[in-house]
């Protein structure tokens, strides 16, 4: 997935990106995440009050996406324009999203959407 992108997000990247995500984050819990979320796994997923991540797993989950796309996704840099409460109720979709952005070259613009 480090190809250069541009132009804005075609829904089969978003797709293909948020598959890519829920199975980072089933690897990073230990197992499927029908396992740790009663029912589907979705965009409107909370990573820490619906799956139970804490901090060791986003660092994880930041390793990940770097290694699946590039450093040019930072995780930490995103984390970073966030306060608490966004990162408390952070969901699957945040993240895809902000992968999405940073492939198609807008990280900054990523951040500041989520408010």
């Amino acid at each position: 997935m480090n190809d250069e992108r541009t132009g804005p997000a075609a829904p089969e990247d978003e797709a293909l990106v948020l598959k890519e995500v829920l199975e980072m984050i089933g690897a990073i819990l230990g197992g499927p995440l029908d396992d740790f979320h009663d029912g589907e796994i979705t965009r409107e997923t909370m990573l820490h009050e619906d799956l139970d991540m804490v901090s060791i797993d986003f660092a994880d989950l930041g390793g990940r996406l770097a290694a699946a796309y590039g450093e040019r996704v930072n995780l930490a840099d995103y984390f970073a324009g966030l306060d608490l409460s966004q990162i408390m109720y952070l969901k699957v979709g945040d993240i895809v999203d902000y992968v999405v952005s940073c492939l198609h070259g807008d990280a900054a613009g990523a951040a500041g959407r989520r408010g």
